[in-house]
């Protein structure tokens, strides 16, 4: 299947409810970024009433449930009811994400690890299709959601990750478009995107013009699933690798392949052995210094922290992008 690489962003807000552009003036700040699909979902309002194309960028319907048991995004379909919701309990979301997947939308939980904002139900009572590993600008939680979602991945299942800006404004520091997610799909069709968002055909970088990981096992691409047999190789490659950053290959929790950039490398590939059942799939990490930490930390306990809640601890080491995996068996 002949796949091309398309930008976008999963998580955008508008006027129509606490973001500051209007939506043609995101939609212009999209194309100035390179996107190639967007996804507004304003809190429980419908922006989009149906996915269209203006100039080549597909904007894609969308609405972010949003509670105080948690945020849950809906793609591609309109929820057939109006605000206000109940969002009481976890029946309520399901009764509301339920009736909008039989229309044919996509059901993404957001930040579920979110100091401010949490997820505080069930994870694997909503039914999501995907989840928001990486959340707005890097932080911290963003590490407890890719722990999850790894040991989703662990124990069989196929949830796709993504990554949303949850852009409201800049606040000073750069948000929009960070972090981007890159689709490997038909065409950047509102279906193409959504059905590669679904099946896991992505990858999470940090920015639209950041490092991109290129990961296949023999012919198979993310998302796919190839036969072990008695052994497959495998192969990575990671443009724009700064000084410090990692790059890892991870066949389910062992590290079977890893380099770390000593200069600025404009590209890096390597091949590997895949010896174990189960999925393979690629990161970025970076350490963070002494000074860095301290600005992460003051950040986070300023704008990310409920007020009242502990300040939770600051992470020495983030990623700077991940693949979704292949899948062996």
């Amino acid at each position: 299947m002949n796949r091309r690489w398309f930008k976008g962003d999963t998580h955008l807000h508008t006027t129509n409810s606490d973001g500051i552009l209007h939506q043609y003036e995101l939609i212009e700040r999209c194309k100035k970024a390179g996107f190639d699909w967007a996804i507004i979902t304003d809190h429980n309002f419908n922006t989009v009433e149906k996915s269209y194309s203006s100039d080549g960028l597909t904007v894609i319907q969308g609405q972010e449930l949003t509670g105080n048991n948690g945020h849950v995004n809906v793609w591609g379909a309109e929820i057939p009811f109006e605000p206000p919701y109940n969002l009481e309990n976890l029946e309520a979301y399901k009764a509301i994400t339920d009736a909008a997947k039989m229309r044919g939308a996509t059901v993404s939980v957001n930040h579920p690890f979110c100091s401010n904002c949490p997820y505080r139900m069930d994870l694997d009572g909503i039914g999501m299709d995907c989840v928001e590993v990486w959340n707005t600008i890097q932080h911290s939680d963003n590490n407890k959601a890719l722990a999850w979602w790894v040991s989703k991945l662990d124990s069989g299942e196929k949830i796709g990750a993504v990554g949303g800006s949850d852009f409201h404004r800049d606040y000073g520091v750069r948000i929009f478009g960070m972090p981007t997610t890159v689709t490997h799909a038909k065409s950047n069709s509102p279906d193409d995107i959504l059905q590669a968002l679904r099946e896991g055909r992505s990858v999470v970088t940090n920015t639209p013009d950041s490092s991109m990981i290129y990961l296949t096992a023999e012919e198979a691409e993310l998302g796919d699933t190839i036969a072990l047999g008695g052994g497959i190789t495998g192969k990575i490659t990671a443009t724009k690798l700064h000084a410090g950053f990692v790059l890892k290959v991870f066949n389910n929790s062992k590290i079977i392949y890893q380099h770390k950039a000593t200069s600025f490398e404009k590209s890096h590939t390597a091949h590997f052995g895949i010896r174990e059942k189960g999925y393979i799939r690629a990161e970025i990490d970076y350490k963070l210094s002494a000074p860095a930490k301290k600005i992460l930390g003051f950040a986070e306990k300023t704008f990310l922290t409920a007020q009242g809640a502990p300040t939770p601890e600051t992470a020495d080491e983030l990623f700077w992008a991940f693949t979704n995996p292949i899948w062996i068996e």
